[in-house]
């Protein structure tokens, strides 16, 4: 089967996600925000998205073939989408992932047939994926891939605008921002709606221009400001507390079955804390990440998410 076939193949597996429009009560107001349900794709993610186009472009444009190593810096998400896409393409994939995160990321990785490059940090990881793309592998460089936007822009965008008919605003939190960037280029460009940005508050990398140390919401904040992170549309950034993301992933577990990753109860308090009814986002990935994490603990309080009532959901 040549690569274009194969792509034709993956397409049927990647994208076309449900939309779910989840109702709630937040201080004596009923509100709604409409969340793609992104663990539907391929690998369980929406970087599915990503990888799908990055390796696409670079096979059409004749950048790498079958036997071209390809590379990549991850926190997870990305890296397990590569890994699953290049092995159906037949590329070998390393991936160079810090050894701080969860241990479900590098069982699927192994289990997608990746090289594993464990670091102590993103800074070694960089380091160690640059001596790679000196040896000649193809270094897909999400960070700063235009591909990892129009992605967002040409795919999951549309998906969504085709389903409702109000957009009043856009909000991701940030790890390549490909998802902020290209899916809230499209409805400021189409719709002029709002762009928010969202970041772990232990973080605050956006808001003071560098980490104040570790938080708990993996996929977000790696330790960067993302050459993909389109400030100048930025029209504000929404702080959202470690606990209180992983409190409101397991209320929306435990109350209406919608098994979110951490980043996802940050992703849904950022469409509640934005005060737009409407507000537009996404579960980038389910919980079965996370298992080995606070995530998988006891239940944590937060008052944030205790104000929070669930009403229900119904997909568009």
């Amino acid at each position: 089967m040549n690569f274009e076939k194969k792509f034709e193949q993956l397409l049927k597996l990647i994208g076309n996600t449900p939309l779910i429009k989840i109702n709630y009560q937040f201080k004596g107001e009923k509100k709604y925000a409409y969340i793609k349900a992104e663990w539907y794709n391929l690998s369980g993610s929406i970087k599915d998205r990503v990888a799908y186009y990055i390796l696409k472009n670079a096979y059409e444009t004749g950048q790498i073939d079958e036997h071209t190593p390809i590379c990549e810096v991850t926190s997870g998400n990305m890296g397990i989408s590569f890994a699953a896409v290049s092995r159906y393409l037949g590329n070998p994939c390393t991936i160079c992932i810090p050894k701080f995160m969860s241990k479900e990321r590098f069982k699927l990785l192994h289990l997608y047939g990746a090289h594993l490059e464990l670091t102590e940090n993103f800074e070694a990881a960089f380091e160690k994926a640059a001596e790679y793309e000196k040896q000649g592998y193809f270094l897909t460089h999400q960070f700063e891939n235009e591909y990892n936007m129009i992605a967002h822009y040409e795919m999951t965008a549309p998906e969504i605008e085709a389903k409702i008919n109000e957009f009043p605003c856009f909000i991701a939190g940030v790890g390549t921002a490909g998802t902020l960037h290209g899916c809230g280029k499209y409805f400021k460009d189409k719709h002029n709606a709002k762009m928010f940005a969202l970041e772990p508050l232990q973080s605050s990398i956006l808001t003071l221009g560098k980490s104040l140390g570790p938080h708990k919401i993996q996929g977000l904040s790696d330790e960067i400001i993302p050459g993909l992170y389109p400030e100048n549309l930025v029209d504000g950034i929404i702080r959202v507390d470690d606990n209180d993301a992983i409190g409101m992933a397991q209320r929306l577990c435990k109350e209406l079955s919608l098994g979110v990753g951490i980043s996802g109860g940050a992703n849904f308090l950022g469409c509640v804390l934005s005060g737009y009814n409407g507000a537009i986002s996404v579960f980038a990935d389910d919980n079965k990440k996370y298992l080995s994490t606070a995530l998988a603990d006891e239940s944590i309080h937060s008052q944030l998410v205790d104000e929070i009532e669930l009403l229900g959901f119904e997909v568009v």
